[in-house]
């Protein structure tokens, strides 16, 4: 008999609840479940399980069967008994592998839909649900994958892991201000004192449904100290490795230079737009766009702009499905 196979379902980390996938031929999945149930349950049903190892009892849970061949086993989340129960599975001959994505997710109809239900999991970009909803009838209408499907995966891979995108500018432009307002809460000091932020402040914001790891980058100084010069060359590492610098100013103070970088995109944006001279100020026809945090104005407009940056209308707007790989499975990395 083919031992069971296992996977964590959840994250080995403290949690209520933790959710083992368990996926093997009926009879050696019946074995299984009878050591911790009184009474295996049938397909859609649950039992109560207890698990017990030589050092006593590892905790109480909830068996669920999904199908014949795929059951769940829910203790409660701790790490010390997730171990445990590893080494209870262990020792009656499971064995932890990585499980097909319909095993992982028994309510779907097919691979691709499991594909599908994985991938929502892993992406941190609400963008993703909707390319995903309906990933298998996408596959179906879309037949092979090609270079084009390839390569628009690739610029996928940002609803995915969230990307980085830098705030940077001469001081006192409201950088700061600006991070608090999109954060809807404090989370960089704001202060008329040039050189208030040393330090990058980094917050998740999301951007047009678009999750971004936003850092707020020390001002820019004429005459630095050496503690902003090390600040400064901190921050520069930190901008050469963004996804998208947005380069901020206020009227009348100029554009800054920035180091050229072979990967970022760059977006020019006039900040304190609420100002009297605003409307005329030079630095406007070079802005690609203008908002102002105080009044709460040109936010919307902002976002856009930053989503458009890191993944364009056409690729969300694309009808054909999201190409993982060749076989429509794992991210293409």
């Amino acid at each position: 008999m083919t031992p069971v196979q296992w996977a964590w379902s959840t994250p080995m980390q403290p949690g209520a609840i933790a959710l083992v996938t368990l996926h093997g031929e009926s009879a050696a999945l019946d074995a299984l479940l009878a050591a911790c149930c009184r009474s295996v349950p049938a397909q859609g049903g649950t039992a109560r399980c207890h698990f017990a190892d030589p050092l006593g009892t590892i905790d109480d849970g909830v068996a669920v069967r999904a199908s014949p061949t795929t059951a769940m086993l829910m203790p409660h989340g701790g790490v010390r008994i997730a171990q445990r129960l590893q080494t209870w599975l262990r020792s009656r001959g499971a064995i932890e592998a990585p499980l097909p994505d319909l095993a992982l997710f028994p309510e779907c109809d097919n691979p691709h839909a499991a594909a599908a239900a994985r991938m929502v999991g892993r992406c941190a970009s609400r963008r993703a649900i909707e390319l995903l909803r309906d990933h298998a009838a996408r596959i179906e209408r879309s037949g092979p994958t090609t270079d084009h499907d390839r390569a628009r995966a690739r610029r996928l891979h940002v609803l995915v892991d969230p990307p980085t995108v830098v705030i940077a500018g001469p001081s006192n432009v409201g950088k700061s201000t600006l991070t608090n307002a999109l954060a809807r809460r404090s989370v960089s000091v704001t202060d008329d004192s040039a050189g208030t932020t040393r330090d990058p402040v980094p917050v998740r914001l999301e951007f047009d449904g678009v999750t971004v790891a936003w850092i707020d980058l020390p001002g820019l100084l004429e005459e630095p100290s050496a503690i902003d010069a090390s600040a400064a060359t901190i921050a520069s590492r930190i901008a050469a490795n963004a996804h998208v610098i947005v380069l901020a100013t206020a009227p009348g103070r100029g554009w800054p230079m920035l180091a050229p970088t072979s990967t970022a995109k760059v977006l020019r944006v006039l900040l304190q737009d609420d100002r009297p001279d605003a409307a005329r100020c030079v630095e406007r026809s070079g802005a690609d766009s203008a908002c102002s945090a105080r009044c709460a104005t040109g936010l919307d407009g902002l976002a856009l702009a930053i989503r458009r940056a890191l993944v364009s209308d056409d690729d969300l707007d694309d009808p054909r499905a999201w190409a993982f790989d060749a076989d429509q499975s794992p991210i293409v990395e």
